[in-house]
């Protein structure tokens, strides 16, 4: 199984959209639960985050789909109900006990904690995550490739999680009748998220908080605890490289300080907040209890700062959701060229937030590359191969030439409409009524022009034939005059008997812009396999009926 998108990226607009909803509802009711600077890093985070899928995604499911085809103790239908209930339960277990850990552990607390810095708790809190989370998390879920999940069931559970989790991250929606104690609620992830001593380290669970009530882990929010948000230790930056690294660079802090040999490597791996003796008395410390509320981290900056931050961050996230979208067909160079474009994105709006001004000449060079990155991302050609196969009970030349005859194609393929060769001048539509069939397959260098219709809409092509091998195969080329896009079709013949042919359809199309990748990726793409398959059955009976 390959892919051939990463899909989690069509959450990326949508996630806005919903932030900016919020945003008016709480204004509207009067509710000031918003700081630009928060919610511009919170969104820089999450930038981060996606670039590190985009470059890890491919290999942590590689290994998943690696250790289910050789370590699988039990067979599981993707197409049964029963495996996508047993494994949304499975799935989300899994999840708790990576969450569970991530807190508990020094090493993970450093992949985890920038989720939790945030100082306000919203919808933009929802995309603030540690760009290095998906570096371990992946081995959690490994257990569920044992016990036989198949990789798509995982994948389309693991996105159904990741998109649950979003609504949860608000002040907005007190309280949910019914669910609350269930189901994870945004009371209940108000909990998880407060830095309060009664809720720190409570409430772990992702869809179902059922495991942090079997496993003791439970807190209802309470109305005479107010929840206050963010880590018991100040971030004091707005940098998104800064709040990555800083657990893990105060775990390294106290591995070089410490004389004992045993704590420099205890400290990784020991509960979070646990330090080694020597070290107690440096400033900084770790997350180990709650903390009372305080001054939020809020830095001022000029407003032509804060407006230009803010456009650096929305051209981020259009970058960024082309190049995760997209970056299972880029290779490892436009991977690594990309993800350190969009960094300097999101350290250039964070910098510009504090105030700063050291970065700014430097803009002359990273902002014309961002946008030609945006542009190269918009016309990055995709290709999209269909091949289709089918036994047709005529000899193979019989077969070859009726569907190299292109003025028949109206007749059994669903998306042809018209045609008109310029060898004969001859037209054909999918209204006529004539029963003549000529076997005459046009040779290479014929051309002609055709109407399509296509699951967006209506399109004209422009073939030219490009070989001819009676018996054999017939290939075409067609520039399609609506959208720019290029078209290449070979039929290929082979006899399984004298009176039998085992007949070949390939079809590729490269699409020229991001927009029509991703209405084919989303939508097209299924309805032109399925045209496909059924025209070689219309094919089939049009043959078989001479």
């Amino acid at each position: 199984m390959e892919f051939e998108y990463n899909f989690g990226a069509v959450g990326i607009p949508l996630f806005l959209i919903f932030m900016l909803f919020e945003y008016i509802a709480l204004k509207l009711k009067g509710r000031n639960l918003h700081t630009y600077s928060d919610s511009v890093t919170s969104g820089s985070m999450g930038a981060c985050l996606l670039i590190s899928e985009a470059l890890l995604k491919v290999f942590t499911f590689g290994v998943f789909i690696w250790v289910w085809e050789n370590y699988r103790v039990l067979e599981f239908s993707s197409a049964s109900l029963v495996t996508w209930v047993v494994f949304f339960f499975g799935v989300d277990f899994c999840y708790y006990w990576f969450h569970r850990i991530a807190h508990e552990r020094n090493i993970l607390w450093g992949a985890h904690e920038g989720h939790h810095q945030g100082e306000e708790f919203n919808y933009t809190t929802a995309v603030r995550q540690s760009a290095f989370q998906y570096a371990f998390s992946w081995v959690f879920y490994l257990p569920l490739a044992v016990l036989g999940c198949p990789p798509e069931v995982y994948l389309g559970q693991f996105l159904i999680l990741k998109a649950y989790q979003f609504w949860i991250h608000t002040q907005g929606i007190d309280r949910v009748p019914f669910i609350e104690g269930i189901l994870s609620t945004p009371s209940s992830h108000r909990v998880h998220h407060a830095k309060n001593p009664m809720y720190i380290d409570r409430n772990y669970g992702g869809t179902l908080v059922i495991w942090d009530r079997f496993f003791g882990s439970w807190q209802p929010e309470l109305r005479e605890e107010a929840c206050h948000y963010g880590t018991t230790n100040v971030p004091n930056t707005l940098s998104p490289l800064k709040l990555n690294f800083r657990h893990w660079h105060n775990l390294f802090h106290d591995t070089i300080a410490t004389k004992k040999m045993s704590d420099k490597i205890a400290v990784w791996f020991k509960p979070t907040g646990w330090r080694p003796a020597d070290c107690v008395d440096v400033n900084h410390h770790l997350q180990k209890e709650g903390t009372a509320n305080r001054p939020k981290y809020d830095p001022y900056s000029t407003l032509p700062k804060k407006v230009y931050a803010g456009f650096s961050t929305l051209l981020t996230f259009l970058a960024g959701t082309m190049f995760i979208f997209l970056s299972p067909q880029l290779d490892a160079l436009y991977k690594i060229a990309g993800a350190l474009i969009l960094v300097s994105g999101v350290i250039v709006a964070t910098h510009l937030l504090e105030n700063k001004t050291k970065l700014i000449p430097f803009e002359a060079i990273r902002l014309p590359l961002m946008l030609g990155f945006i542009y190269a991302l918009w016309s990055f050609p995709v290709t999209t191969t269909v091949v289709n196969k089918i036994v047709i009970n005529k000899p193979g030349y019989e077969a070859l030439n009726y569907a190299g005859d292109v003025n028949h194609w109206p007749k059994w393929h669903p998306s042809s409409k018209h045609v008109v060769t310029s060898q004969t001048g001859a037209t054909n539509n999918s209204a006529s009524s004539s029963n003549t069939i000529q076997l005459s397959a046009l040779h290479a260098g014929d051309t002609f022009t055709e109407k399509i219709e296509t699951p967006i809409g209506p399109n004209d092509l422009k073939w030219n034939i490009t070989d001819y091998q009676p018996g054999q195969e017939w290939s075409a080329k067609a520039e399609n005059l609506t959208n720019g896009s290029v078209i290449s079709l070979i039929y290929r013949v082979s006899a399984t008997s004298e009176r039998q042919t085992e007949f070949e359809r390939t079809l590729k199309y490269t699409l020229p812009n991001f927009a029509l990748v991703a209405a084919n990726a989303l939508y097209a793409k299924k309805k032109i396999e399925q045209n496909s398959a059924h025209s070689l059955v219309q094919l089939k009976a049009a043959i078989e009926s001479i």
